[in-house]
């Protein structure tokens, strides 16, 4: 008896299926009449069967009502009858019941874990979806962004966020384009902005950066200060050291050796005290510096004259190769100063009678000035710390040759203020080489 109730339900699908295909295969005219007459067959089959199943299954239609009725309510374990035939789809049904039930407690537990992380994070949490509204907003985000309109979620984000930084980052993200993060300031609050692309939507994630930009201003301005004041007293003593030194005759050999050891040391600190002004003067700067298309033989000529000197007096070949149709957009200043500092420590780190080449050159989408020796080279391992300020590969060898740390650390934040940047290719015996990656 059940298996008639089996044929005919699993008839009923093959049929549905065999019509769907029927009706597209009609559409298309490749429909022989032989199939068509072999449905007709098929159709009457299946509503005989069910007119022999319908007795079978009519008794039990109450319980079965009173099964789902269970199940729509939600009424926990169902009691399983009687019947035996009812009694073993109850039991499948608890079981699954069982399943469902644990992992639906599971998803709300983990939901409610979220909510309580989200609401009490000290960082602002917006969810915005496709359409450009709120979804979701803390109480964190509410007050960093200064946000007053008292229900959010729902409206639209122009209408509840009033900081310009946001808006962009939030479009940007949404039609797939990459987004870095965006410093924005509202009031006397410095926040940086993290947007996540979602599966449906945006997640921007706010941070109060306010202390760490405080601090670090205190420490670029102290800096300043100290370099600023200590110019004087290290001025005078320089100029009193060259007096001695340039009356070598009225003094003795060890007279003679303590005074030039005071120059050569006071010298070191006035290259430090302006290389450390230097560096808080960019650290300083708001925004990127102005740039403008620049021929850039005339900047590299000057940028290479005092490196040049100094190869000069250590038997060094310094080349500087430049076309002077290569043109790019720099900011000239900065670019020299990228490339003086690249040109010294060069010199600094090639051997006497070594080689160094200063290029130009257009390359792709690219215009690349590259400063290459035949020097000791780096390790790789070194490679990326080589730009920190004071950072030394081998503390012994660089005080040997001199130079106050600072240049490369300079180079790179002038590197990102004038829109280039710098990479390093350098093996430990083979030479290094330095390339300024500039816009055409």
């Amino acid at each position: 008896m059940y298996g008639g109730v089996v044929a005919a339900t699993l008839l009923g699908g093959a049929l549905v299926a065999a019509g769907a295909m029927f009706w597209v295969r009609l559409e298309t005219h490749e429909l022989p009449i032989g199939f068509v007459l072999t449905m007709v067959f098929g159709l009457l089959a299946a509503l005989a069967l069910g007119q022999i199943a319908a007795p079978a299954l009519q008794p039990r239609l109450p319980l079965l009502r009173d099964l789902v009725h269970h199940i729509d309510q939600d009424a926990g374990h169902i009691p399983e009858g009687t019947d035996p035939a009812v009694a073993e789809v109850v039991r499948a049904v608890n079981r699954l019941a069982g399943r469902s039930t644990h992992d639906i407690e599971a998803a709300r537990r983990d939901a409610q874990i979220g909510r309580a992380a989200v609401a009490a994070s000290p960082n602002g949490v917006l969810v915005v979806g496709p359409d450009g509204r709120v979804r979701l907003m803390n109480e964190a985000f509410r007050r960093l962004l200064q946000v007053v309109t008292p229900d959010p979620v729902g409206r639209a984000l122009i209408e509840v966020v009033n900081v310009a930084e946001v808006h962009p980052v939030i479009d940007a993200c949404l039609r797939g384009r990459p987004v870095d993060e965006v410093a924005a300031r509202v009031g006397r609050e410095d926040l940086m902005l993290r947007p996540v692309r979602i599966e449906d939507g945006v997640l921007l994630i706010v941070y109060d950066v306010t202390r760490f930009r405080r601090a670090e201003r205190a420490r670029t301005e102290f800096v300043a200060n100290v370099s600023h004041e200590l110019r004087t007293p290290i001025a005078t003593i320089m100029g009193y050291a060259e007096t001695l030194g340039g009356d070598r005759d009225r003094m003795n050999e060890e007279d003679a050796m303590m005074a030039d050891a005071i120059l050569r040391n006071v010298r070191r600190l006035r290259d430090l005290f302006e290389d450390l002004l230097e560096l808080s003067r960019i650290e300083s700067r708001l925004g990127e510096l102005p740039r403008g298309r620049e021929r850039l033989a005339p900047i590299l000529e000057l940028a290479t004259e005092s490196a040049a000197e100094f190869a000069l007096a250590r038997g060094q070949t310094l080349t500087l190769t430049c076309d002077d149709a290569v043109e790019a957009s720099v900011n000239a200043e900065a670019l020299g100063t990228i490339v003086s500092n690249l040109a010294r420590n060069a010199t600094n780190y090639t051997a006497d009678g070594g080689t160094i080449l200063i290029t130009a050159k257009r390359e792709g989408s690219e215009v690349l000035v590259e400063v290459i020796d035949n020097g000791i080279g780096i390790d790789r391992q070194h490679h990326d710390r080589i730009f920190e300020r004071f950072y030394r590969v081998d503390v012994g060898r660089s005080r040997k040759v001199g130079g106050t740390g600072l240049g490369l650390a300079i180079a790179k934040h002038l590197a990102a203020a004038s829109g280039c940047r710098i990479s390093v290719h350098s093996e430990v015996g083979h030479g290094s080489r330095f390339t300024v990656h500039l816009r055409p």
